[in-house]
């Protein structure tokens, strides 16, 4: 972040400033734990904690900057050291996106932002390592992709950066629409239009909308690149939906994509390679993750650089050196044993590719601990059923299925008699035999919806096989 006087960032959000009106920020936060001198303590009011309740918090860190719409916490933390600074706002959350918004647009820097049912922080993280080849890049970090997420990666530019990377999350009608309005990205990438947020949202066609909301300012000289491979992302429906009055580039598998995926496969030691072909070019790269699926993803990044002008040669290099992100079919070996933790989040689509994966990896045994999937809506029990019969197929040697929904793993993968399954409503009744039975040359996959609890067990299968190493 660019260091800013208080007065300015008041100033953008049309907020009142009390107590010290010569301070500087030099970063901004909204959790307390995190806010120390120089920092900006956001107090956001969200459905469970009220950020004026970690104001002391943050002050002990050494914070003396805050964003509040609460004036009698401002008011006693100013009767307390009147020597700190209190922007105060009628919502800090509205307050907040004015300050991002008049921020960033003081620089010139490209806009290019993400969305897709499932992919988009890889594709986010490709794109950010393909452009970081050529240009001075800043992204939104971790799974920071909603309006506080916005906020936080706006404030990442500085006098120097040309490429602003932003992913957009959703699980609402509207809620894209609300970011493209005051980002107002050059470019956007969808990677698939899934079920993801089905239950919410009600049905495929209205996800469908939700995400083409990314496409809701552009005009003849924006782009919109696209996975042709999703079957609600084609020329003809994205015209139907948007109108498409702007440039459209696709990348899929098919011969007619104006970048063609080919040739994926894994290789032996767990990375992947796969072919790239444009009119003009046809080249072969590499990357270090696990995971077929990640060859589109790692394709969108690539045509967005070309896009830019990062030669495809120069997108190859930067590819070889991605790491996976946290969470994200994120493989470490510990203890003779690999631990794959794709546990940021669960759809049928995302459950079927891990199961790829570990088709495709080499271990004396396979262990698969599956939790339910969220938010399908109707296709929960189609969705589940679906995954069960790829377990039944699959490569897998035992089954820990957890959760209400999960059972429908349990019973689909029971007609194949060579995989043991254990089932449980409940983790805590699973997790000891799932620890006893883990040995060297296994590799063990935890996937999962966040709100099963698979992450934590992942973290403490990690932590107990780190000691007994």
């Amino acid at each position: 972040m660019k260091p800013m006087s208080v007065t300015f960032l008041a100033s953008a959000c049309g907020a009142q400033l009390l107590g010290k009106k010569d301070a500087t920020v030099t970063d901004v936060k909204i959790d307390s734990r995190e806010a120390g001198e120089g920092d900006l303590f956001v107090c956001v009011i969200g459905d469970i904690n009220d950020g004026h309740d970690y104001v002391q918090g943050a002050y002990d860190n050494g914070c003396r900057i805050f964003l509040m719409s609460r004036a009698e916490n401002a008011a006693r933390l100013l009767s307390k050291d009147p020597k700190c600074t209190v922007i105060l706002a009628n919502d800090t959350q509205t307050a907040f996106r004015d300050m991002a918004k008049t921020y960033l647009d003081q620089f010139f820097v490209r806009r290019i932002a993400i969305t897709g049912s499932v992919g988009k922080t890889s594709t986010r993280t490709y794109t950010d390592a393909v452009l970081s080849s050529r240009f001075n890049t800043k992204s939104s970090q971790k799974n920071l992709n909603t309006h506080l997420g916005l906020c936080l990666t706006c404030f990442r530019a500085d006098d120097d950066t040309r490429v602003m990377v932003f992913e957009m999350g959703m699980d609402r009608s509207g809620e894209i629409a609300e970011y493209v309005d005051w980002i107002r990205p050059e470019t956007a990438v969808i990677t698939n239009i899934g079920i993801t947020h089905l239950e919410r949202l009600g049905s495929r066609d209205a996800i469908a909308d939700a995400k083409f909301e990314i496409v809701k300012y552009f005009g003849p000289e924006n782009l919109l690149i696209y996975n042709a491979d999703s079957d609600y992302l084609n020329e003809e429906e994205i015209i139907r939906r948007t109108g498409g009055n702007f440039r459209r580039y696709s990348v899929g598998t098919g011969e007619d994509c104006d970048m063609q995926l080919l040739n994926v496969y894994t290789e032996r030691a767990g990375g992947i390679r796969f072919t790239l072909k444009t009119k003009d070019i046809a080249l072969d790269y590499a990357m270090p993750v696990l995971g077929e699926h990640n060859a589109i993803d790692a394709a969108l990044a690539v045509a967005t650089g070309l896009s830019m002008g990062v030669p495809m040669s120069l997108a190859a290099r930067a590819l070889e050196g991605v790491k996976a992100n946290p969470r994200r079919m994120n493989a470490v070996k510990l203890g003779g044993v690999t631990v794959i933790d794709d546990t940021y989040n669960a759809s049928p689509v995302s459950m079927n590719a891990a199961l790829d994966v570990m088709d495709q990896i080499r271990a004396e045994r396979k262990i698969a601990v599956l939790a339910d999937m969220l938010e399908l809506g109707e296709m929960e029990e189609q969705g589940h059923l679906e995954v069960g019969r790829r377990i039944a197929a699959s490569s897998v040697d035992v089954l820990f299925a957890i959760g209400p929904r999960a059972k429908a793993y349990a019973d689909c993968a029971s007609v194949n008699e060579n995989i043991k399954i254990y089932y449980a409503e409940d983790l805590e009744e699973l997790e000891p035999e799932i620890n006893r039975m883990l040995l060297t040359g296994d590799a063990v996959l935890i996937k999962g919806s966040n709100i099963t609890g698979v992450a934590g067990l992942a973290q403490r299968i990690r932590e107990k096989l780190s000691w007994e190493r």
